[in-house]
């Protein structure tokens, strides 16, 4: 994200480099507009730039060389100024990103369609309140919302990165301050004292971006989705500008002077657009690219550099761009994503033109009677309290999202009534379906579509947490609920059986981790799911061991599966091999007399259902999707049962989903699928007069109790 500070240069002892006026870097602001204009080509056109998302990793390290060396000059004065620092910050960031936020929210409401403006709004509030990216380091590992569609303000979590490393950094030249006066001596001159500060906040902020840049490389081998968006994997990058801010004048002058340095940077930094890729693991490691480039670029790109790029990085449309930059980032994102819902599509070679010409327009309106009023206006800037009060302008977008989001329905109440026959209109129990609206689940914002109480643990977990519904106090047997989401799609239908039979019903259930002893890899191919494998293992401890059900229900979502042996996902090859594993869990259970039964892979409409019914409210029929299609004929669980050799007898309940030919989005006035291919809770629920009798003819155990 650009931040946009004044490009102040001068060196430690306070003169200005030749080439530069009143502290102004022309060259930085062209790294500026190579930043952006890497982020905006990316956005546009992703295969044109594959790694164009580099150009973030710039503005981190733009950002933390600037404010580093804005807060070093202050803090050589003996002081750091917080209401201040936070001051300018907020009058010259807030008011832009205030604005933008209302506006798109405004269009959304406009333009999407209503099963996005729940996810549209969450993200709004936390964007303007600067918390987005934990919002999407959350939703990476939530895996009903892993998969949700990108909002038009998805793009401020890099905002919110670079406002929180504002909070931390001007304490971290506390610390030192403190830390240096804590060990000072009695008889330090002033010279000293200034010396021994500026090593003590050297070494702070050397440690933190080794230990950020190590926990980077850690976090994105373990769980790349999340780590792609958490302040503490890219704190290092701001940090990296930071070191260079923080080095000795000699060293810099001596840098400033290899044009050959500035080159190489820039050549780094091209190269990274061209060489990562969205399936690249990054962060991590590979973020030293564009970071090590910036710094480069940085340290030997201004005017001194003998035969540098400053004549290029210093060109007027370059200037222009890189002054622009900060509402330039803004508005380009919600208006590529708002224009993809518009039309169905992503902008091509005509519409995409267009759209940045609108955005270059906007971000200049912006910049000149935005940004710049509010940054100068005498009334504001001479008062630190009054600019910092400029915070108070995102109360605009959080409260048009906040009363959005008080406005949403209570989770569904478990009730059908008549009018909801929902499967039974499948199975011939209801012939004549009322005319009556869908029911749908409603999508509160803090919850998934998951029904069990929080009981589905996330992608990066190893310890599996048991939940115990049912009868719990006289129950006639003990069922487990074990697998993925796909297992826990079934919840409501089961614990409804569970109830009527007086069964215990514990689940065990693990996002996007299939129930088996083989190693999967993580669902976007990036490292394997040691954390599944780990928790499946400890479950099939728990079951033989402490839990000990009669029956073990499980099943799998297999379309996202893959191995490190068979990395395609869903091939057949990599689908054998996880249900082989679930055949070792399987022979393990009955073994030790627990009994199991699975149930056959659900369908996958592969599209977003709920949308899908927006979309055609008046021809559902459009939304259908042909049983062949949807429906795998080989899957894990069919390939683990042949493996039983008869042991195991397989519950197909696609029957009580899908007609004989196609899969209908809506059953008897109930909205079947939350996504494309999970149950929602009221749908699930009308399953179980069906499902039953089909559980009860599968295993003989339960059939025993009844």
């Amino acid at each position: 994200m650009p931040v946009v500070v004044p490009a102040a240069t001068a060196t430690s002892d306070g003169t200005r480099k030749r080439g530069e006026r009143q502290g102004f870097r022309p060259d930085i602001q062209g790294l500026r507009a190579i930043a952006v204009a890497m982020v905006v080509i990316y956005h546009l056109y992703p295969s044109v730039l594959p790694g164009g998302f580099a150009g973030v990793d710039v503005f981190f390290v733009i950002s933390g060389y600037l404010i580093t060396g804005q807060l070093r000059r202050g803090y050589a004065q003996g002081k750091v100024g917080l209401a201040e620092f936070w001051g300018r910050r907020a009058r010259r960031l807030i008011p832009a990103a205030a604005l933008v936020l209302t506006v798109t929210w405004i269009a959304a409401r406009i333009i999407e369609p209503p099963t996005l403006f729940a996810n549209t709004a969450q993200q709004i509030l936390a964007s303007a309140l600067y918390y987005q990216n934990w919002q999407l380091s959350s939703d990476a590992v939530n895996y009903f919302k892993s998969g949700n569609a990108a909002t038009p303000v998805q793009h401020f979590w890099s905002l919110s990165v670079e406002e929180q490393f504002y909070i931390v950094w001007p304490l971290l030249f506390l610390l030192a301050a403190l830390l240096s006066a804590m060990f000072a001596t009695r008889g330090t001159g002033p010279a000293r004292r200034a010396r021994t500060r500026g090593a003590a906040v050297g070494v702070l902020t050397a440690a933190l971006v080794i230990a950020s840049l190590a926990y980077s490389i850690h976090e994105t081998n373990a769980n790349a989705p999340a780590a792609y968006f958490m302040t503490a994997t890219r704190m290092w990058e701001l940090g990296a500008g930071g070191i260079l801010a923080l080095a000795p004048a000699r060293l810099t002058r001596t840098l400033a002077r290899q044009g050959w340095l500035g080159w190489s940077g820039l050549a780094v930094v091209i190269a990274s657009a061209f060489l990562l890729t969205a399936s690249s693991a990054f962060p991590g490691a590979l973020a030293l690219l564009p970071v090590l480039g910036a710094v480069a670029l940085i340290a030997g790109g201004s005017a001194e550099g003998r035969g540098g790029p400053s004549r290029l990085t210093s060109a007027r449309l370059m200037v222009f761009i890189g002054g622009i930059s900060y509402s330039l980032y803004l508005w380009h994102y919600p208006l590529i994503n708002l224009y993809t819902d518009w039309q169905g599509r992503a902008p091509g070679p005509l519409s995409g033109p267009v759209i940045l010409a609108v955005t270059v327009l906007l971000a200049w309106l912006t910049k000149t009677f935005v940004e710049d009023k509010v940054r100068l206006a005498p009334f504001i800037a001479r008062h630190r309290w009054r600019s910092l009060a400029m915070a108070l302008t995102a109360v605009v977008p959080v409260a048009l999202a906040a009363v959005y989001i008080s406005g949403e329905p209570a989770p569904w109440n478990g009730t059908l009534g008549p009018h909801y026959p929902g499967a039974a209109a499948l199975t011939g129990a209801v012939t004549n379906v009322p005319v009556a609206p869908i029911l749908k689940p409603p999508d509160p914002i803090s919850q998934t579509l998951d029904q069990t109480g929080g009981c589905l643990d996330d992608f990066g977990a190893s310890t599996p947490t048991e939940c115990v519904f049912g009868d719990t106090a006289r129950p006639v047997l003990t069922v487990a609920l074990v697998g993925d989401s796909a297992a826990g799609q079934w919840f409501d239908s089961l614990n409804a059986i569970a109830v009527h039979r007086h069964w215990k019903l514990v689940t065990e259930l693990h996002s996007s981790c299939p129930w088996s002893s083989t190693l999967v890899l993580n669902w976007n191919g990036i490292g394997d799911l040691t954390a599944c494998q780990t928790w499946g293992a400890v479950v099939l401890h728990g079951l033989i061991t402490t839990i000990r059900p009669d029956v073990v229900i499980t099943t799998d979502y297999p379309s996202l599966l893959s191995t490190p042996d068979h990395p395609v996902n869903a091939s057949q090859a990599a689908m054998a091999e996880i249900g082989a594993g679930m055949a070792q869990y399987w022979t393990r259970l009955e073994n030790a007399g627990i009994s199991v039964t699975p149930i056959k892979e659900s369908p996958d409409l592969d599209e977003d259902v709920p949308t899908c019914v927006e979309q055609h409210s008046t021809d559902l029929a459009q939304c259908d999707v042909p049983v062949s299609a949807a429906i795998l004929r080989d899957s894990p669980v069919t390939d683990a049962a042949k493996l039983m050799n008869g042991k195991v007898t397989v519950v197909n309940a696609n029957s009580l989903i899908c007609g004989p030919k196609v899969c209908a989005p809506v059953v008897g006035n109930v909205l079947v699928f939350g996504d494309r291919h999970h149950l929602t809770g009221p749908y699930s629920k009308s399953t179980a007069p069906f499902l039953e009798p089909l559980l009860l003819k599968a295993s003989k155990t339960l059939a025993a109790k009844l």
